[in-house]
């Protein structure tokens, strides 16, 4: 009879942990959440700023990792922000215990390089895109001025790339690259006229 009531007694107290960590998981717990920020060429973001929605803020370590501690399961917004790089935002599904959020962000570098790789293939559209993201990480980035100048020189919207170059000039640029293009641009609007 006893080995049976500490039977009873080992089953019951093992139903009650097992119920109890179910709780914890449910809509009324809450759980830390581990996350992840590389760039594009899958190194650490270090120092970004994490937003999970209005009420957890957190930032990334020196090996790009966070920790969000005590979120309560559910949908939320991610912001992760870091000067020189892409801001990323999504939807972030939190759901268990364990689980790890990977972000990836590239710096402005990293898609100046995507254009150049573009521009060389001959592909305008993928070029445009990448120089529009690299542009609104920093619109005052003179080498993403002169790509953008030179996008638009190549799709023959010279007013466009002239608009870029007299940007990068007014910055204090002092390339003659830049001083030679102007005039280039000059004439062809000029003629176009």
């Amino acid at each position: 009879m006893i080995k049976k009531n500490i039977y009873i007694f080992s089953v019951v107290f093992v139903l009650s942990l097992v119920c109890l960590s179910c709780n914890t998981l449910g809509s009324g717990g809450s759980i830390d959440i581990n996350g992840m920020v590389y760039d594009f060429a899958n190194k650490p973001v270090a120092y970004c700023e994490v937003l999970l929605g209005d009420s957890y803020a957190g930032g990334t370590d020196i090996n790009g990792r966070f920790v969000l501690p005590k979120i309560t399961p559910g949908t939320y917004n991610i912001t992760v922000r870091k000067e020189g790089y892409e801001t990323y935002s999504d939807e972030v599904l939190i759901k268990e215990r364990g689980q790890i959020i990977y972000i990836r962000i590239p710096s402005q570098s990293q898609l100046l390089n995507l254009v150049d790789e573009s521009l060389t293939a001959v592909n305008f559209n993928i070029a445009e895109e990448y120089i529009q993201r690299a542009y609104q990480i920093d619109q005052n980035n003179i080498e993403t001025l002169f790509y953008y100048a030179t996008i638009k020189f190549r799709q023959r919207k010279y007013n466009e790339a002239l608009f870029f170059l007299l940007a990068a000039k007014n910055l204090g640029s002092r390339d003659s690259n830049i001083d030679r293009f102007i005039i280039i641009l000059r004439e062809l609007t000029d003629a176009h006229e």
